[in-house]
């Protein structure tokens, strides 16, 4: 049984009323019975609480039924709390029952008016769905309120009952007749046990099933010392040694074999004293038969195997040969199958060759008649009803005349293969027709729609429309259920390759908004963990190219290959780039190197000039002196003589 509880229902509000008459409870004066709980079509959805609570009856009475009290119990001192209990259920219901708010009522001090002491209104519309035909209940509206009252209130618990059983009382009593009766039940009509002519009794199994067999009937292998089959007893026996084991085994009347494995095979004997046979089936389904009459085996014969049709051309063969008097032959028995009638709309006959069609056909009309003014209003099985447009020969359900509203199946169904519903706008290019139709769904606050707009001069488009915060999404799932991809109402796309994509641009791309560092002072060593662009301006560093006073300005940019190969490159605005080739933790050398530009190597190249030109002059214009010992003087003279600027010295 479908069980709904308050998930469909706003919280009750206690009506002015009604908490008059629960102050004047709290005061010690008068003594409250609850009546009854009736199920209304009036909505309150456009209404006030204090609209509602100044209520003082309910429009639209559907059903009504008893109120219980659950419980009593006290909060505090001062005030005790009131527990009730009701239930709709659609026992006997024929129609389904949509309503839209709950009253509850009492009386006080034994008086004849029911007051309206609370209202609950419904969550939009809610329906206590038909029972089923044989009338047993197959859902049940169960809601509880609880009520606080001054501990002097004086509450009546003799429920006024309006044909409602609780599930719980239910539910109690089958269960004490249960214990009491499952017992009994199990016990009544049990078989103890039984045998089968003078055989063993024997018992039923733990699910009172009884294995009886006839011992003639349990396939056996062969005794153990069986020499002869002329000597097997009767029975079923399987076969696992060859023919040539045993004396008379299957041979023809010549005395040649006959050709059946014995793998595998089985062999019945049934036998008396006076008369029986033994017959082999094999694997390969090959057959032999012989009898025993006159206290003698006979000899072996191999049957031949018949398929179906053998055993089908076989029966019709015998039918066709009977000539008996006026009886019906074969082939009328096959003329009047074939000309009966198998279904109807898909509606097999009766017992009697009857098809109740009126569930399922329409009553025909003139298939010719092209008249618009020719329709005709067909009354259905169950009283619904169907309107038929004949326009030009065609039959044409009219679904604008209104009387398939509520008709359709709200449980789904299958369409046919190839299948299209179709919704035509106004068919002029310039007409603009704006949605011309589509699907809908709706829960709560949020909608989610598929149609198709007109919105141009010969265009069509296809919308998807999320409403109505742009809370919600377009979901794509796997075969589980688990979204793996999603189009947010902002049209943004959520997904892993699209997340990667974003990933990889962001590295190689310099981020103006989220990589743009300014105004402060940073380590460039903590910019070697992942490959990045970021720009820096009117930022001082720690471990950079530059002294940590100096202020830069400019790009800093680490290609990371792994935690143990990184550079750092840090390209200044005004031209000089500078690098260093380190590791994720700055553990290994890292010195800062500048590269060249054109003004460096001017540069250098201009001192290396200068100084070419001052060795060129020092090497034309030096004096270079050495000292001789007084015994070396002509020695000092071929040294003046091979250096022009050197003067010889001898010691004296």
């Amino acid at each position: 049984m479908d069980t709904t509880t308050s998930k469909k229902m706003n919280q009750a509000l206690v009506t002015d009323i009604g908490r008059n008459l629960f102050s004047k409870l709290g005061s010690g004066k008068g003594e409250i019975l609850y009546t009854k709980a009736a199920l209304y079509t009036q909505d309150l959805s456009g209404m006030t609480d204090e609209q509602i609570r100044a209520l003082t009856s309910l429009a639209g009475e559907k059903m009504t039924t008893g109120i219980k009290v659950a419980d009593i119990s006290p909060v505090d001192k001062e005030t005790k709390q009131v527990d009730i209990e009701f239930a709709f259920s659609n026992h006997d219901l024929n129609e389904d029952i949509n309503f839209k708010s709950i009253g509850l009522y009492a009386t006080i001090d034994g008086g004849k008016e029911e007051i309206l002491v609370a209202i609950i209104p419904a969550i939009g519309t809610a329906t206590l769905g038909a029972g089923s035909p044989d009338h047993t209940s197959t859902q049940l509206i169960k809601l509880g309120v609880a009520f606080k009252l001054g501990a002097a209130a004086k509450i009546n618990i003799s429920v006024k009952q309006i044909g409602v059983v609780y599930d719980e009382d239910l539910d109690a009593a089958i269960l004490k007749l249960k214990a009491e009766y499952d017992p009994k039940i199990a016990e009544a009509g049990k078989v103890k046990g039984a045998k089968i002519n003078d055989g063993a009794v024997v018992e039923p199994d733990k699910d009172g099933i009884l294995d009886l067999i006839v011992d003639s009937d349990r396939i056996k292998d062969f005794p153990a010392d069986l020499k002869d089959l002329n000597d097997l007893p009767s029975g079923t026996y399987r076969t696992s040694k060859s023919a040539a084991s045993f004396a008379n085994y299957p041979k023809m009347q010549d005395g040649t074999n006959i050709p059946i494995v014995w793998k595998c095979a089985l062999i019945k004997v049934v036998k008396d004293a006076n008369v029986g046979y033994q017959l082999i089936v094999s694997s390969q389904q090959k057959y032999a038969i012989r009898y025993f009459s006159n206290n003698h085996w006979g000899y072996w014969f191999q049957l031949p195997t018949l398929s179906n049709n053998d055993i089908i051309k076989l029966i019709d063969s015998k039918v066709d040969g009977l000539n008996i008097g006026n009886y019906a032959t074969k082939t009328d028995l096959t003329s009047v199958s074939n000309s009966a009638v198998k279904k109807v709309n898909g509606l097999t006959p009766d017992g009697s060759g009857n098809v109740n069609v009126t569930s399922t056909v329409a009553r025909g009309f003139d298939a010719n008649a092209n008249a618009t003014t020719k329709m005709t209003e067909e009354n259905l099985h169950g009283g619904n009803q169907i309107l038929m447009d004949q326009n030009a020969g065609q039959d044409i359900v009219n679904w604008t005349k209104g009387q398939f509203i509520g008709k359709l199946s709200t449980s789904g169904g299958d369409m046919a293969e190839h299948s299209t519903i179709n919704w035509n706008g106004a068919g002029d290019v310039n007409s603009h027709d704006g949605n011309i139709g589509g699907l809908s769904w709706a829960r709560a606050t949020d909608q989610a729609q598929i149609f198709a707009e007109n919105n141009g001069n010969d265009n069509l488009d296809l919308v998807f429309k999320l409403g109505d915060d742009d809370s919600n999404h377009f979901s794509f799932r796997n075969a589980a259920g688990q979204e793996k991809a999603a189009i947010l109402a902002n049209g943004q796309i959520n997904s892993p390759t699209i997340r990667d994509l974003y990933n990889k641009l962001a590295q190689y791309t310099v981020d103006y908004n989220n990589s743009y560092i300014h105004d402060t002072t940073i380590d460039f060593n903590n910019y070697l963990h992942e490959t990045r662009t970021i720009k820096v301006a009117n930022v001082k560093g720690n471990n950079g190219p530059l002294a940590n006073t100096a202020t830069m300005w400019g790009w800093l940019t680490t290609y990371h290959w792994d935690d143990n190969s990184v550079t750092q490159e840090y390209r200044s605005a005004d031209g000089d780039v500078f690098w260093r080739a380190t590791n994720a933790s700055a553990s290994r050398q890292w010195t800062w190197h500048k590269y060249a530009n054109q003004d460096t190597v001017d540069q250098q190249q201009k001192q290396i000039n200068d100084l070419i030109n001052t060795v060129n002059f020092i090497k034309n214009n030096y004096l270079l002196g050495k000292r001789f010992p007084a015994n070396q003087e002509a020695q000092a003279q071929a040294w003046e003589n091979a250096n022009p600027n050197g003067i010889a010295m001898i010691e004296k």
